[in-house]
């Protein structure tokens, strides 16, 4: 079946496009993303059906919790997960209050990246500080010597058993204890096989996330197939129209084209309207989807000419960054807030 296929983006497919092979690896060092803190290591969380944490505990209502002690700036977290040690950067704001409930964002790496180099490519601490948000770079396991995420669920022909859907929502649930967090405004980015992911999450985890931003990453069609959401979901999307490895026209029988991935989420956000389209400098066009359930947009930045990376845009003074953070931010699981 072609959904049991989407893995190929890590094998066969992936070896067929050359710069598919390690989305922007850099082994260099710097110093100025030193993490403080002790690295922090939890229970096994096993399978996701294991997970006794609900959303309940990642209520937005906090008056009767009492969090521990925070762990401020970076550190490094590492969580045992379906037997397997999965590992995570954790950024807490010194701006943080546990009084307060915050809303946290997910930044993944490309395929055989890491948390670091998506660190490096996107960082978001600056911004975390000053808007009072939790961020957290998860690192992905192996598949055949390349850090991955399992765009589809495991089982079948699968050539990935990585359960990352369960390692997500483990994730959350031990924050969620630890961490004053705004359930319904948990919102996720990623690059490439990451972007990929954060189209999964907002369908095999629609309870948990609320909105997503893709750049250079494409929806897998199995997922369109059996994708099912729960409230109305904000979608971004930043995308080269010379992109070699995930085409901006898709990959027949494997990867939806950005066009056909728009009119799925303005369909599931109940869209109606044409795009409002706005030159946002010679080779980027802004596609604005207004009007769907609860007020909820959807919005596409197309860049004409565009490879595949993590593009540093800048669009109303504002760059790449920040411009995921004020889209995504704007929205909680009700639309609008």
């Amino acid at each position: 079946m072609k959904k049991q296929l989407s893995i190929l983006v890590y094998g066969s497919l992936c070896a067929s496009l050359v710069s598919c092979s390690k989305d922007a690896v850099d082994s260099t060092t710097d110093s100025s993303l030193t993490e403080t803190g002790s690295t922090a290591t939890t229970t096994d969380t096993q399978a996701t059906t294991d997970t006794q944490a609900t959303t309940d505990t990642a209520s937005t209502d906090t008056a009767s919790t009492s969090f521990p002690e925070p762990t401020y700036g970076m550190s490094n977290q590492t969580i045992m997960h379906d037997s397997v040690s999965r590992e995570y950067k954790l950024y807490v704001p010194e701006s943080y209050d546990a009084s307060t409930p915050v809303p946290l964002m997910l930044n993944f790496h490309g395929f055989g990246g890491s948390s670091l180099e998506q660190l490096r490519s996107s960082d978001m601490r600056a911004l975390a500080e000053s808007e009072n948000f939790i961020l957290i770079y998860p690192q992905g396991t192996m598949l055949e010597g390349y850090a991955h995420w399992n765009t589809y669920l495991p089982g079948g022909d699968n050539k990935s058993d990585a359960d990352d859907f369960g390692f997500v929502e483990a994730m959350l649930d031990e924050l969620s204890l630890n961490y004053a967090i705004a359930s319904d405004r948990v919102y996720a980015t990623g690059y490439s096989n990451g972007g990929d992911f954060t189209y999964s999450l907002a369908c095999f985890l629609s309870d948990r996330v609320t909105g997503i931003a893709s750049v250079s990453g494409l929806m897998w069609e199995g997922t369109l197939r059996e994708c099912v959401t729960t409230h109305p979901t904000a979608v971004l999307s930043i995308h080269g129209t010379s992109d070699n490895t995930r085409p901006y026209d898709g990959w027949e029988g494997y990867l939806l084209s950005i066009v056909d991935s728009t009119a799925f989420w303005n369909d599931q956000n109940n869209i109606t309207s044409a795009a409002t389209i706005t030159n946002v400098s010679n080779n980027i066009e802004r596609f604005d989807y207004v009007g769907g359930d609860g007020n909820v947009a959807n919005r596409h930045y197309k860049i004409r000419g565009g490879g595949h990376i993590w593009f540093s845009i800048t669009d109303d003074g504002i760059q790449t960054d920040q411009i995921i953070w004020e889209y995504l931010s704007q929205f909680d699981q009700s639309g609008v807030r």
